[in-house]
This record gives C-alpha cells, sequence and structure tokens, in this order.
C-alpha cells in the first residue's frame, strides 16, 4: 500500500506512526508516556517505515520526531538490574537493528529532535541527514556510564560527523548536552526552542520537496554517505556517471524552464523508476 493511500496518521507497527503531508512523510516515535524509550515494536516500525518511504515516489523527504515531550530517551531501563543480565539477553543483539537505516534510504531524512535523545534516541538522530535540536532537551551518549557499548553504528559515523577526538570524548566520558552545546560541538545543524523544533524541519524537508529534483536529491546523498569510504578519483568518476544520468532525465530539462519562466518546477522523476542499479555499487564500475 502506497503512501499515498492514507491521509491521517497510520501504525507502521506497535510504537510508531507515519503520516504524509504534502510530500513529506512524517514518522512519530510513539511512546509518549515512557519518553519513546526504545522498544521492539519500535525497532520494527521505524525499519519499515524507512523501507516504504524509500519506495514510495510519493514522499519526497521524511522528518523523524518523537510524541510528547521526547524524542527519544534511549532503551528501556523499566527492567531495572534485569535490563542486560544473563538471562534477560537470550540472543545476540544487532547494534544496527533496523531493516534499514536513515542513510540508506534515499530521500533526505531529518531528525526533529523534540526533546531529550540519549543513548540510542542519539544514534538514531545521528543517522538522519539533518538533525534540528531543541534548546531544552539533552543530548548524548550514556552507555558507557551503563556498563554497555554503543550502538546504531556510532564509532563509525560520529568520526567522520564531529571528528575523532570530540567521538572519543562523548563516547568515553558519556556527558550530556543542552541543544546548543550540541550545535557547538557538531552534533546537530541548528538548536531551537521546543516549540519550534518539528516546524522548522517540516520548512526544511517542505523546501527540499518543492525546489529540489528529487533523483537528483538522491544521487546527491548516496554520493555523500558512500564518499565516507571513497578515495577523490573513485568518487569523482562515480559523481561524473551521476552527472550525465541526471542531465539525461526531464527533470533536468524542466528546472532550467522553470527557472527562466520564473516558476515553480514540476519534477516528473522517479527515484523508483529512473534509479539507476549501477548507483548502489560501493565502487565507480
Amino acid at each position: 500500500m502506497l503512501a499515498t493511500e492514507f491521509p491521517g496518521a497510520r501504525p507502521m507497527a506497535d510504537d510508531v506512526m507515519l503520516e504524509l503531508k504534502q510530500g513529506v512523510a512524517i514518522i512519530t516515535l510513539n511512546r509518549p508516556d515512557a519518553h519513546n524509550t526504545l522498544s521492539p515494536g519500535m525497532i520494527e516500525g521505524l525499519g519499515a517505515a524507512y523501507q516504504r518511504c524509500d519506495a514510495d515516489d510519493a514522499v519526497g523527504a521524511v522528518v523523524v520526531t518523537g510524541a510528547g515531550s521526547s524524542f527519544c530517551a534511549g532503551a528501556d531501563m523499566s527492567g531495572g538490574a534485569q535490563t542486560f543480565d544473563a538471562e534477560a539477553v537470550e540472543f545476540v543483539v544487532d547494534s544496527c537493528p533496523l531493516a534499514m537505516q536513515a542513510f540508506e534510504v534515499r530521500k533526505p531524512v531529518i531528525a526533529a529532535c523534540n526533546g531529550h535523545a540519549v543513548g540510542v534516541g542519539l544514534g538514531i538522530a545521528m543517522q538522519a541527514d539533518i538533525r534540528v535540536f531543541a534548546d531544552e532537551g539533552k543530548y548524548g551518549f550514556l552507555q558507557a556510564r551503563r556498563g554497555v557499548v554503543t550502538d546504531f553504528a556510532m564509532e563509525y559515523l560520529l568520526p567522520r560527523i564531529i571528528g575523532l577526538e570530540k567521538a572519543l570524548e562523548l563516547l568515553l566520558r558519556g556527558q550530556r548536552l543542552s541543544g546548543g552545546e550540541a550545535v557547538d560541538w557538531g552534533l546537530a545543524g541548528r538548536s531551537v526552542p521546543a516549540a519550534q523544533v518539528l516546524n522548522t524541519a517540516l520548512d526544511i524537508a517542505g523546501d527540499m520537496v518543492a525546489n529540489a529534483a528529487p533523483l537528483a536529491m538522491a544521487m546527491h546523498k548516496r554520493l555523500l554517505w558512500q564518499g565516507l569510504d571513497m578515495g577523490y578519483r573513485d568518487l569523482a568518476a562515480k559523481e561524473s556517471r551521476c552527472l550525465n544520468h541526471s542531465m539525461s532525465q526531464a527533470d533536468a530539462i524542466e528546472g532550467g524552464t522553470a527557472w527562466a519562466e520564473r516558476r515553480a518546477p514540476r519534477w516528473s522523476g522517479s527515484v523508483a523508476g529512473d534509479w539507476p542499479v549501477w548507483m548502489d555499487d560501493e565502487g565507480c564500475d
């Protein structure tokens, strides 16, 4: 079922809601009474929502937020001392448990952290492409203070986003930062009052949907994330291939025509239909 078939919010699984508004998919972590602490239903629903947003051309951008006053306050510690004991952990835990990670979605993903995002909650946010934090929120990786290792591939992502020294301090020390401090550390691009977080994220997403070609955005995103593991020559070769592919699409003509006619573009490109199979290759061949 395509996102266009539901005008209002509907559950993807336990604890996650998905809604489509003017081309922007809004994914809501929906355990407000528990400050949206991570649950099996949230893992299942968030991964499924990402998959759906990736595949559906009705979705031009994605905003992830939390119901209530928190984004995600980390792991569910309601089990107390038994949360991580040998009997409770009866299976091998996957540190990246989602069916699809945010950086794999071919649409821009914006984390609207309307309140606290700590531990796994901050990991979910850091996998997004853009983050909006709340001035009043607290942000940090507290796992070392709980005697466990962090998750969501933060040892890979954090050094590439904020640098090795800052990543080391955040993971080893496990301190909490305010929204403004988190921006200073490079964890987010902006911090605003909590009441403005979601609207700020929706404004960014809406601008992308209205003014940027879907396929060009998708290829830019994939190039940027793949480029973290590529040398200059391989990246430049793949970028050239992407440039030529995008120039062959109808949206390349529409973008210039819309600019010349001083009107909003009418994009017709399809990420699902026009995506070249070689785009998912690690190299440029």
